[in-house]
Order: C-alpha cells, then sequence, then structure tokens
C-alpha cells in the first residue's frame, strides 16, 4: 500500500497590489532583471543605539525640552489661494487598482493644465505619464509597496529602481509600520528575533475600511476647537513616553535598513517621501518614523496612504512638521550636528477633498497635498478669490476622480 500524498506547499498569501507589481516587472525586465542585481545597506547602528537616539528625539519632540513646551502651535503662510504657488502644492492622484488608460491620460491633462506639481500614480502608469507630460514642468511620482507597507524589502527595492528607470523623479514609499507597531527584544547582536526581509507579513485592509475611503466626503477636516477655530494657540496632542531602556523595542535597524537601501538605491535628486500610515501609529511611533526617515536622507514624511484607516488629521500634521523641523535643528544637545542637515517636509494625504481641507494643511506646515480632488479644490479656489468667500460651489464633479480609492 504506498504512502498517502503530502500535502501541497502553502502558498504565500499576495496582495492585489502586489501581483500587480510582479506581473509588470515580469513583462519588463528591461526595468528590472537587465539593470542587474540590487543590494540591501547594512546597519548603522545597534538597535539600542537607534532606541536611544529616537528616545531622546521623542523626549525633545513630546516633552517639555522640544521648544514647544507652551503647547502653542504654529500656524504657517499658505500660498495665495488660486495662485501658481498654491497649485504646486498639489500631487494630483490617481491610484486604484482598477485605473483606466483614459483616467490616467486625463489625469495628466489635468495637470498639466492647472499647474500641479505632480501625477502620482502606480508602477504599470509611470511611463505613460512621463510621455503624456513631456515638455510640461509637471513630474511622476511613483507610489512604492503601496499600499500595505509589508512587502518585504527586496521587492520594494525592484520597485522603487523600476518607478525611476521609467521616468518617476518622486516615490512615495510606505513604511512598514507593522515593524513599527511591533516590540520585541532584538538587539544589535542578535537577530534571530527579527523579522525577516525575505517573508512578506501581509496585513489584509478590512472591507469596513475600504467602505469609509470609498465614499465622497463632504465637509472640511476643521475641527470643533483648534488653532483654526479660535484665534489663540492650541496644543499639540501628545502621548506619555514610557518607554524606558529596558523595555522592548522595535525592530529600528530594519526599518533604517530598508529606507536607507531605498535611498542608495535612488540617490538625489529623485525625491523621496514615507508614507507612515498615521492612523496607525501613536505619537511616539510617528516620532520614531520620522527620526528613521531623517537618519536615511529621505525628502518627505507623508501622513497616510488614503487606503487603511482615516487619512490626514490636523494633530499629526503638526505633529510631524514640529519632528520635522527639531531633526534639522543644531542644538548643543545634539552638539551642532542635527540627524539631517536639511529639513524634511510633510505631505499630507488622504481625505483632502475640498478648498478648506486644503489650507488647513497648509497653514500647519504642510507643503505638499496628495489628493484626486485637485481640480475640485482648484474650482473652489478660483471661486474663492472671484467672490472673496470659500463655500463649496453647486457644480457637477467633471474630472477624473470619483473619490473612490483612499485620496
Amino acid at each position: 500500500m504506498s504512502a498517502p500524498a503530502p500535502p501541497p506547499l502553502e502558498t504565500p498569501t499576495h496582495t492585489e497590489s502586489e501581483i500587480l507589481v510582479r506581473d509588470f516587472l515580469s513583462s519588463h525586465p528591461e526595468l528590472d532583471k537587465d539593470l542587474g542585481e540590487i543590494e540591501v545597506m547594512t546597519d548603522r547602528y545597534t538597535n539600542e543605539e537607534w532606541a536611544a537616539q529616537i528616545r531622546e528625539t521623542q523626549r525633545k519632540v513630546l516633552g517639555k525640552s522640544s521648544g514647544v513646551e507652551e503647547g502653542l502651535v504654529r500656524k504657517f503662510e499658505c500660498p495665495k489661494v488660486g495662485s501658481r504657488e498654491f497649485a504646486e502644492t498639489i500631487d494630483h492622484t490617481v491610484l486604484k487598482l482598477d485605473a483606466t488608460a483614459g483616467q490616467i491620460d486625463a489625469l495628466c491633462s489635468e495637470a498639466r493644465t492647472e499647474g500641479f506639481k505632480s501625477v502620482c500614480v502606480r508602477l504599470n502608469y509611470v511611463s505613460r505619464c512621463v510621455s503624456n507630460l513631456k515638455g510640461s514642468p509637471v513630474v511622476v511620482a511613483c507610489v512604492v509597496g503601496f499600499h500595505e507597507g509589508t512587502q518585504d524589502t527586496y521587492n520594494k527595492l525592484r520597485e522603487a529602481r523600476a518607478a525611476v528607470a521609467a521616468g518617476a523623479s518622486e516615490l512615495d514609499v510606505v513604511l512598514n509600520h507593522s515593524i513599527l507597531t511591533a516590540k520585541n527584544n532584538a538587539t544589535g547582536g542578535d537577530k534571530s528575533h527579527r523579522p525577516q526581509l525575505s517573508e512578506s507579513t501581509i496585513e489584509s485592509l478590512t472591507a469596513s475600511n475600504t467602505l469609509a475611503n470609498s465614499k465622497p466626503r463632504t465637509g472640511a477636516l476643521t475641527p470643533a476647537e483648534g488653532p483654526y477655530s479660535k484665534p489663540e494657540p492650541s496644543p499639540i496632542p501628545r502621548s506619555p513616553i514610557s518607554q524606558t531602556a529596558g523595555d522592548p523595542i522595535p525592530d529600528y535597524s530594519t526599518i533604517y535598513r530598508e529606507l536607507a537601501s531605498i535611498r542608495s538605491l535612488c540617490p538625489s535628486p529623485t525625491v523621496l517621501k514615507l508614507i507612515l500610515e498615521t492612523s496607525q501609529l501613536d505619537a511616539q511611533q510617528i516620532v520614531a518614523a520620522a527620526h528613521l526617515a531623517a537618519a536615511a536622507n529621505f525628502d518627505f514624511i507623508k501622513t497616510s496612504t488614503g487606503f487603511n484607516g482615516p487619512g490626514a488629521k490636523l494633530p499629526d500634521v503638526q505633529l510631524m512638521v514640529a519632528a520635522a523641523e527639531h531633526l534639522s535643528t543644531k542644538t548643543k544637545s545634539n552638539g551642532g550636528s542635527p540627524v539631517r542637515g536639511s529639513k524634511m517636509q510633510v505631505k499630507a494625504s488622504g481625505g483632502i477633498r475640498s478648498l478648506e481641507d486644503a489650507i488647513t494643511m497648509l497653514e500647519a506646515g504642510a507643503t505638499r497635498l496628495g489628493t484626486s480632488s485637485g481640480l475640485w479644490i482648484m474650482q473652489e479656489s478660483r471661486r474663492a478669490k472671484q467672490d472673496g468667500e470659500q463655500a463649496r460651489p453647486a457644480a457637477t464633479r467633471l474630472y477624473t476622480d470619483d473619490s473612490v480609492g483612499g485620496y
């Protein structure tokens, strides 16, 4: 009697986004294998050293020595509504998996007409956008590791390199926040407990989040209480710093190694933005992510993918701006050597669908807005400029976005 056949090997679960990238790279070897091998950077510090640095940054940004101990929030100057500078804060975005070539063509035409800073798309449409925007100052941005962020480092590197080879000049990279939020006892010398880069720890997106982010939103992001609802400043919400040197710590080294590898593979002038997915992080984790992004020489930190929980929130943008400012500041405590020599910028994205939303985020210190409602915002801005008001116009939506897809 023959032995029973062994059970079939389990195959890894891949998201639709991963499948799209895999299939695209398979059919375009000139953007992948033909470019040669990919190398992953080594650690810069031990995990304990990273943790000590990050605790100090958290203390400075969230604690009494942050320079905002009075809890005052700075209000930044917003570019004049309806101006060219205002339009150039917008990354015009379509990231739906089922986006059509026609929608991408319209996206590029709209961006060219309005003078937006960029169009932001997935890898499979980068080349088309580059062709459509030839001769225009509008640049092409591509998402990497979208939207989960849990793809292994090697595949993120392949995707990033292919995007640049296809003509993207900006990359919006999703942080692997599942590592940042997971505490472990890994040390610089013991890597046995660290997540392996070759293993994908995919987190499924819940149906409720998908539904919530596919509905058109009305109203503004302005809270009932805050710096935009009353003249006096309002405090930045903070969480207590409870982590001590002996606590289990996230595997900061793995996160840094991934970010530094992407930066090394895609050096300046390629602009790198790190999507933190702030809906999944607390204040300490947001500051930790900002610290690692600065150390890896990223140009922007960005709030959200718009596909996983709430998008851009005012307190998160304010906190990210404060962290970016601190990380570029020379102080006696850091020996005159900031984590990053120049200030990282902040991109607010996710749920920005009105002129009021846009102004709120720009006045909070964001310098770039990720939105698929760029035409709507510009339509409102022109009406506000003409009528001296910012009321939402009663008009039919005639642009690419149908508010499905997170942005």
